[in-house]
């Protein structure tokens, strides 16, 4: 596994991407985001990749240029196409991974209907990343403050999202984020799973709960540093990870109040923070490679 900046997750993404790739290298991150944009074209995608290789970093994951399970059918499908010529670019840089979440509730469709609504968006999803090739993983939302705000609840949970992912293809991967997992219940077998199935993990996100709510009450975005609260072990999950050999990316997904203080400090001070938060428990699970 590599340690991973992700502006997005980190209140840094304000600061033009080439910047972010030298305060990578300078704080010993080993891994960078694909740019929002995805290089503009293919030539510009290879030419990168090969200066990404030859500073010693690797890709994360290509994220989606809109809500994939939540816009409009035909904002949906724009999307699709804008995102297929993403993946083709970042394929050419030498990025492997992508992802995206979804909601654990509707106000429109019941469960059933809304299972079924997304095998089909999911479908269509598979059909692009077979297509470039890529590695494909759904990452779901644990909170049960999130499934509140619908009318009718929806997946929650890693097994659920199994299912949901299993009814399209057992190729599509998931998404391991210790916030998720914890508001969902933290349960063990969970954990295992995804330990039994490592070729399927895509991404793994480190963050830790709110000290003043229970796992019930934990609101989404409210959230802390890993390994500072108490709620979630992330170097248990690490080092767990790293024993079944899991090769991809690892990233803090802290977001407020972390995120607020990094997004007003400047990038470097910003970046060696992040660094020594998420390198130090690489290297506590006994994970780090130099």
């Amino acid at each position: 596994m590599y340690s991973n900046l992700n502006p997005r997750t980190m209140g840094m993404n304000h600061h033009p991407y080439e910047k972010l790739r030298d305060a990578a290298v300078k704080h010993g991150f080993q891994g960078i985001e694909v740019p929002a944009h995805a290089f503009g074209s293919v030539k510009a995608a290879q030419e990168e990749g090969k200066r990404l290789e030859s500073l010693g970093l690797r890709w994360g994951l290509m994220m989606t240029p809109c809500d994939m399970f939540k816009v409009p059918d035909d904002e949906f499908e724009t999307g699709l196409e804008q995102w297929a010529r993403w993946l083709e670019r970042a394929r050419a840089a030498g990025c492997t991974r992508a992802y995206n979440h979804f909601w654990p509730g509707s106000d429109e469709r019941s469960f059933d209907e809304n299972f079924e609504w997304h095998r089909k968006r999911l479908a269509k999803i598979w059909h692009v990343m077979e297509e470039t090739g890529m590695q494909y993983g759904l990452e779901f939302m644990g909170a049960q403050t999130v499934c509140d705000q619908f009318k009718h609840p929806f997946i929650r949970s890693l097994c659920g999202t199994i299912a949901l992912a299993d009814s399209v293809s057992e190729k599509i991967s998931i998404v391991f984020d210790g916030i998720h997992w914890y508001t969902s219940g933290a349960r063990n077998d969970d954990l295992y799973w995804a330990l039994g199935h490592i070729d399927r993990v895509v991404n793994l996100h480190l963050d830790d709960a709110s000290p003043f709510k229970t796992a019930l009450e934990q609101w989404d975005r409210e959230r802390a540093l890993p390994n500072t609260t108490g709620a979630i072990d992330s170097t248990r999950i690490v080092k767990m990870f790293h024993e079944r050999g899991y090769e991809g990316p690892v990233m803090l997904e802290p977001m407020s109040p972390a995120t607020d203080r990094w997004e007003s400090m400047d990038l470097d001070s910003a970046a060696a923070e992040a660094a020594e938060c998420l390198n130090g428990i690489l290297k506590q699970a006994g994970a780090w490679m130099d």
